[in-house]
């Protein structure tokens, strides 16, 4: 298995979050040679017809995880760089059925399919393609919520679209919002608490 490359153009986001290049797990690219480039290898197509628009993806080897981070004994920490994930079209709305015929054994229960990122915040940022996991309902409400407020307003200023218009990242990584949502983190109170929470996570021990 290849070793992924790193976006030098998108660390920025995760290095924000405190993540270590091992917790460097792109949630959206800018077409598919974007994936290609800092994903991995496209093995399958979960779309009739052409273009495609959902794609089963084997990722390339991440960083080796540092055994430290009190994330790697979560019990949902395989999600994040999941050797085989779906990857869809910011317009592709038969999400659901594509991860159906790339995972046919799956036992979704009472979880939905996600994106990661916010399909209003993907198309403001110029992402076309977004990978998709399954999440708790009260997950998706509460992450949702959080995305469709402050973040899209702040993606659609004129400041923030003409930088997005510029930036060169192919990916983007996820944030330590994205990881709390992808490990399916639930807490008592605000998903901003969880996401201050899971900073624990993250975090190299004292002294280490």
């Amino acid at each position: 298995m290849a070793r992924r490359l790193i976006d030098p153009h998108a660390v920025h986001i995760p290095q924000m979050s405190g993540l270590l290049p091992c917790l460097y797990v792109p949630v959206a690219a800018r077409d598919t040679g974007a994936i290609t480039a800092y994903v991995g290898r496209i093995v399958g197509k979960l779309s009739p017809g052409r273009p495609e628009r959902a794609l089963l993806v084997e990722s390339d080897e991440p960083d080796p995880p540092d055994e430290r981070l009190a994330i790697w004994s979560h019990p949902r920490a395989a999600v994040l760089h999941c050797p085989r994930q779906v990857w869809v079209h910011v317009d592709y709305t038969a999400y659901r059925r594509a991860y159906g015929r790339a995972f046919p054994n799956a036992d979704l229960g009472q979880r939905v399919l996600d994106h990661v990122m916010n399909r209003r915040v993907a198309r403001l940022k110029g992402f076309s393609f977004l990978r998709v996991v399954p999440v708790s309902r009260a997950t998706n409400s509460s992450h949702g919520g959080l995305s469709e407020g402050w973040e899209v307003a702040h993606h659609s200023s004129q400041a923030m679209r003409e930088r997005n218009r510029i930036s060169r990242a192919a990916v983007q990584y996820a944030d330590l919002a994205d990881i709390v949502k992808m490990l399916d983190m639930e807490g008592g109170g605000s998903f901003m608490s969880t996401v201050n929470d899971a900073q624990a996570l993250v975090e190299l021990p004292h002294g280490a």
